[in-house]
């Protein structure tokens, strides 16, 4: 399976969470240890009105939690890693460890 296919199904799970976000891929890279393999991915979640409908705080909190439920996938580890406010926009940089399941 591609790493666009399994960057793609993370993107539709977020999607659902985070409905009036604009989700793109930055960057995706193969990841590799003795046992798993994966993808390391990095989004960009854009929001044009500024602000998301709760705090970052929480929804790092959620996606932590989160059961995301992806074809032959395991989310590992997801996690915001910047939150930045530019020009009236709001964008969250998300980063996640996908592993092949």
């Amino acid at each position: 399976m591609s790493m666009r296919t399994e960057s793609g199904a993370l993107i539709h799970a977020l999607r659902a969470i985070m409905p009036i976000a604009d989700i793109g891929i930055l960057h995706e890279r193969p990841w590799h240890s003795l046992t798993f393999s994966g993808a390391q991915i990095c989004l960009s979640a854009q929001m044009q009105d500024g602000t998301w409908h709760g705090d970052v705080a929480a929804l790092t909190q959620m996606l932590a939690e989160y059961e995301f439920d992806l074809p032959r996938h395991i989310v590992a580890d997801i996690a915001i890693s910047r939150a930045l406010v530019a020009q009236g926009a709001q964008c969250l940089i998300i980063d996640a460890l996908l592993l092949e399941g």
